[in-house]
């Protein structure tokens, strides 16, 4: 009864992180645009084979160069196939450590922004932890962070040696081309046309990563469609407060 309690407990657990973070409907490995990241790409689909077998991975770059797509992406991918992902932004002011326990029974967790936690014991516990969990369970970690995983500074050394130790696939930065790509097929899809000036004031006025530019295009085709309105820069201007 105690095991199934405690099964209960984390479930529910893990449905309210799903909440409070959840996945983009357009995070998927196919709205990337065709070319660009298929070195990590490759190492997060390696990560869907060999269950009961712990499998770990490492992405790092600066803002903008598609973790938390990549991640998120991961995720959607183990959901389709019936698995158990939980995703965690650890830059989120509202998480806590308490928040790892249990999650070693997911088949995949995915850590964005580690580097967040690093320098305070009581996050590297339990990130340590998360860890030894997933290894001892046969399941998956991907992991993100903003820099060489050799710049990182830990508190505790088994941590930074494990982490270091896995494998890891640098991010380089997303072209705005590419990333007008992905917006202009992504809208396509949905009906709608985007034309060279609404992408030259949003470009020059806005965040450019691509995370937040997919977000800004779900509100914008949202209020395109409720407006019955073509997406033009005043229509920009209001909806994205830019």
């Amino acid at each position: 009864m105690a095991a199934v309690e405690s099964e209960r407990r984390t479930s529910d657990r893990d449905r309210q992180l799903a909440l409070a973070f959840p996945l983009r409907a357009r995070a998927r490995f196919e709205d990337l645009e065709p070319g660009t990241l298929e070195e990590a790409v490759a190492a997060l689909r390696a990560l869907e084979s060999g269950a009961g077998r712990f499998r770990a991975c490492l992405l790092w770059g600066a803002g903008a160069t598609g973790k938390t797509h990549l991640l998120q992406a991961a995720c959607q991918s183990a959901a389709a196939r019936g698995g158990r992902a939980i995703y965690l932004p650890l830059g989120a002011a509202d998480l806590h450590p308490e928040a790892l326990e249990g999650l070693e029974q997911c088949d995949l967790v995915a850590l964005d922004d580690l580097q967040q936690w690093l320098g305070d014991p009581e996050r590297e516990r339990a990130l340590l932890g998360l860890y030894q969990g997933l290894a001892a369970a046969g399941g998956a970690l991907a992991v993100t962070v903003d820099r060489p995983p050799a710049a990182l500074v830990f508190n505790y050394a088994d941590l930074a040696s494990r982490l270091r130790a896995l494998p890891g696939y640098a991010l380089p930065p997303l072209a705005d081309e590419a990333k007008r790509s992905v917006l202009q097929r992504l809208g396509a899809e949905r009906g709608l046309v985007l034309p060279p000036a609404v992408f030259d004031y949003w470009f020059a006025r806005g965040p450019r990563d691509l995370a937040t530019l997919l977000v800004q295009l779900d509100a914008l085709d949202a209020a395109a469609w409720a407006e019955q309105r073509r997406i033009t820069v005043p229509l920009l201007k209001a909806v994205l407060g830019l």
